[in-house]
């Protein structure tokens, strides 16, 4: 036997195992990682995933939840987990934007140790606003340039979505507004109903009540197109700021070196579930769209301008976190 040949009868011998290994994906169940905690509003979309994605695999995608950190936790231990497509996370923008900006150290690369499988949704932020404050997102902008600096907006603490998301906004008017921390956007909400705070980032499921209660109005939607949650809130390019974008992501993630048949098969899984009428509905009542079908490549380059988009402006905030 030659050396050519000799070559060529180790690479079949060391290929054809991973590739009839690949062939075999899924023999197990599947672990689907949520960095937050039960009941939250990712933990709904990754069990209402899981479900059609476990028709599609044969195979059970079960939820765990691994919260902490900001989802730096979960997201570790996805980065940390054996490549082998049986451990995957559920993503947000948090874990894999906004942390990239809040934390000097993380105890994982975002582009080096993780790989997108592909998009699930996108949820659109709104802008709600105490009852005593003006009803439109132009009547908020003129008060708070006459009075700047004296209209409070609340948020879920410092370096959380709905913080950056108002600074952002403040930026994008032109307007001084004052940041009221709390502890998580549900003691915010609150004080927002009581007249305390003027203002808050949030989505539909949590304000629709205030509003309904008469306690609150929402200013503007931060999506491309209106919601039916709430069709008569005008978009921000609607109300005046084209340019303005506040949204939450989610993607579905594995271990960096995760084989790409392994990342495929998972990619084409997701796709199906996406295009399941029921998952879109529930998608919907949560006030998300799906950002599907996409490839990993895709899935990559969105997350890639997201972090060239975010990541300085929430360094420049210069948060302190814990």
């Amino acid at each position: 036997m030659d050396r050519r040949q000799t070559l060529t009868a180790l690479l079949a011998t060391t290929l054809a195992p991973a590739t009839s290994w690949a062939q075999d994906f899924p023999s197990k169940p599947i672990k689907l990682i949520v960095a937050f905690g039960a009941g939250s509003g990712n933990d709904l979309i990754a069990r209402e995933l899981s479900k059609h994605m476990s028709e599609s695999l044969g195979q059970p995608v079960v939820v765990e939840n691994r919260p902490g950190g900001g989802g730096s936790v979960g997201t570790d231990a996805v980065a940390k987990a054996p490549a082998d497509g049986y451990t995957i996370g559920l993503g947000t923008s948090s874990q894999m934007v906004m942390n990239v900006g809040l934390y000097k150290t993380l105890p994982f690369d975002v582009e080096r140790d993780l790989r997108s499988i592909g998009l699930v949704a996108r949820t659109g932020m709104i802008l709600v606003a105490s009852s005593k404050m003006p009803p439109t997102l132009a009547g908020l902008i003129a008060q708070a340039k006459a009075q700047p600096g004296k209209i409070t907006y609340g948020s879920g603490g410092p370096g959380s979505i709905s913080h950056i998301v108002g600074e952002a906004f403040a930026k994008a008017a032109g307007i001084s507004l004052m940041h009221v921390p709390y502890k998580g956007n549900g003691p915010a909400l609150a004080d927002l109903a009581g007249g305390h705070v003027d203002l808050l980032f949030d989505g539909f499921l949590a304000t629709n009540p205030l509003v309904q209660q008469g306690k609150a109005h929402i200013l503007a939607l931060s999506a491309p197109q209106r919601s039916a949650m709430g069709p008569q809130v005008p978009t921000f390019a609607e109300a005046g700021l084209p340019d303005y974008q506040a949204y939450t992501w989610n993607n579905l993630f594995a271990p960096a070196a995760t084989p790409q048949p392994v990342i495929d098969r998972l990619n084409r899984a997701l796709n199906q579930a996406l295009a399941q009428p029921g998952l879109l509905q529930r998608l919907a009542q949560g006030g998300s769209e799906a950002l599907g079908p996409s490839t990993p490549t895709d899935a990559d380059s969105f997350g890639q301008r997201e972090r060239a988009r975010w990541v300085p402006f929430v360094r420049a905030m210069n948060i302190e976190t814990s």
